[in-house]
């Protein structure tokens, strides 16, 4: 079986929903939860009524230090032109 975090990674599980003023991207319901859970390290059962695991921080959504400069760049070029 595939790691969660590898199958949380497809497209499969990611939501998109958009207002007039927003937009988001992200997971939803149980599989919100298991994102969590892998995103902070937090704790969980292994499974259901077993023993509680601290999982180790995995990151699945996120911004890398070249993509905040990136996105900081050409907030600043709109800002400023």
């Amino acid at each position: 079986m595939a790691q969660w975090n590898t199958l949380l990674r497809t497209a499969t599980w990611l939501k998109a929903t958009a207002t007039p003023d927003s937009a988001n991207v992200g997971f939803f319901g149980r599989v919100a939860r298991l994102a969590r859970v892998h995103q902070e390290g937090a704790m969980n059962r292994v499974t259901p009524g077993g023993k509680r695991f601290r999982y180790p921080q995995r990151p699945l959504l996120g911004f890398s230090p070249a993509d905040r400069e990136r996105i900081r760049d050409r907030l600043l070029d709109y800002l400023h032109p």
